[in-house]
């Protein structure tokens, strides 16, 4: 029986001696180091590229395994090699790219596609103006600029900005001279176009001819004064010339004479008469001597301009009428 508790009590002790080496054992172990995320970093926080170039920036920081998201590829797409970023543009906007990593972080960063230098399409312009008129235009296209153009005359006395649409500038002539016109974007880069603005006696250039000769409804003009779509087109003789005439009721009208026919080519002896009046007796005002030249003759219409230089203005107008 003694055996037995002795026993017991060894086991007891054995016990207790267990527990505690098991229990020094474990306060020995380090405590474990809690796991940290480090954040994606790059080395800029805006990229600028240029349109249709590439530029790089690279991640500084980060979990490893990146990867690029293109947010609109149509604008700019990045490409990844190791750290480093290659941003290529393909046209002008705003856009982003999204950098993941390893340890589920994103990150996005904003890429600018811009131009850094403005082009037009043409540096010097020239206006030709009717002499005593300030009706000459010319165009200046933006074909590379960072859009919302404002434009500026060094000269408003020779030259003035006549309408700005989107890309494409107008350039109203007021006198003859030369001066500048400086064009600028949104993103503050400028250009600067040459104006010279011209007069001249020519009525009509060739491709306003072109246009007027493309039309053939019923129509007269000289210089403010322009038929209606009531009244009279018509051609006859009269004391000995050939008249193409508007007239409605003897009211208002404009009446072009010369000698010869309506063959094309450059006529003699031109005199344009021109009434608009409600009164029926007020005389007309006659101008002469007048340039006449039949531009087109197709067997049904006729078309003609007619011009004149006086006090240094150019009277000028045009007509189609039937034959």
């Amino acid at each position: 029986m003694k055996a037995k508790y002795l026993y017991l009590a060894m086991m007891s002790l054995a016990l207790s001696f267990g527990f505690t080496a098991c229990s020094s054992d474990d306060d020995d172990q380090p405590a474990p180091t809690p796991t940290t995320k480090s954040e994606i970093a790059f080395d800029t926080d805006t990229v600028k590229v240029g349109v249709g170039e590439s530029t790089t920036f690279n991640i500084t920081a980060g979990g490893g395994d990146y990867k690029v998201i293109n947010e609109n590829p149509d604008i700019a797409s990045g490409t990844l090699a190791g750290t480093a970023v290659t941003v290529t543009s393909v046209k002008k906007g705003i856009t982003g790219l999204v950098i993941s990593d390893a340890q589920g972080n994103y990150k996005r960063i904003i890429v600018k596609s811009m131009y850094f230098k403005m082009t037009l399409d043409k540096e010097a312009v020239e206006i030709g103006m009717k002499l005593g008129h300030t009706d000459g235009t010319a165009n200046v296209t933006v074909t590379g600029g960072n859009g919302n153009y404002t434009a500026v005359s060094a000269d408003t006395k020779i030259a003035k900005i006549g309408a700005i649409n989107d890309s494409v500038i107008t350039l109203n002539g007021v006198a003859e001279g030369t001066t500048t016109v400086t064009i600028t974007d949104m993103m503050g880069l400028t250009k600067t176009v040459n104006v010279t603005v011209k007069t001249t006696t020519i009525p009509y250039t060739e491709d306003e001819k072109k246009t007027l000769m493309a039309a053939n409804s019923n129509t007269f003009n000289w210089d403010e004064n322009s038929s209606s779509e009531w009244g009279t087109f018509s051609t006859q003789v009269e004391n000995g010339q050939q008249e193409a005439f508007w007239d409605y009721w003897g009211y208002s009208y404009i009446k072009v004479y010369f000698d010869g026919d309506f063959t094309v080519g450059k006529k003699t002896n031109g005199k344009v008469a021109v009434k608009f009046s409600w009164s029926y007796d007020a005389p007309p005002t006659i101008y002469t001597p007048v340039d006449v030249e039949i531009i087109k003759n197709d067997g049904s219409h006729v078309w003609g301009i007619m011009s004149m230089v006086k006090d240094n203005y150019l009277h000028y107008g045009h007509f189609c009428v039937k034959l």
